[in-house]
């Protein structure tokens, strides 16, 4: 398995599908007629005991226009992606000082001498829909996680 992506729902721990699998994916619902931000939490957790990860990076990804913004840049379309790796949510002065499409680093998830399956790592994912825009289901924003894989030895 490896690393996964959780939300939580009504205090329970809801796993985002991963790897193309568009089953239960986060889904967020906005109003397209005044635009609007909204703020989730989001958690990271290894499902695998036999390893542990470093080096994790986790980006926002536009599938159908990745570069130069997308629409996770804010400039070009008015929807933009901004993440933190806090625990706490950022004030909205933070999220100001936060670029648009950032990539995040988060810390080790276990170590050489432990695994860590119980841990839900926090961190924070703020999007923002423009006004005037038409009713439709998004599907190309996606958050790309990179890292290294260990054995626990």
């Amino acid at each position: 398995m490896g690393l996964g992506l959780y939300y939580k729902e009504d205090d329970e721990f809801v796993a985002i599908t991963k790897d193309s699998d568009t089953t239960n994916p986060h889904t967020s619902t906005h109003n397209g007629r005044t635009g609007d931000v909204q703020t989730f939490q989001i958690y990271l957790r290894n499902d695998d005991a036999a390893k542990w990860f470093s080096n994790i990076r986790i980006k926002p990804l536009d599938l159908v226009d990745p570069e130069p913004y997308g629409d996770i840049a804010y400039i070009e379309t008015g929807w933009g992606i901004k993440l933190s790796a806090e625990e706490s949510e950022p004030s909205s002065s933070e999220w100001e000082d936060i670029d648009w499409g950032n990539t995040i680093s988060m810390s080790n998830v276990g170590s050489d001498a432990a695994y860590d399956i119980a841990t839900y790592f926090p961190f924070w994912y703020l999007i923002t829909c423009p006004p005037n825009t038409d009713a439709t289901t998004k599907t190309d924003i996606v958050l790309n996680v990179s890292y290294t894989e260990n054995a626990v030895t």
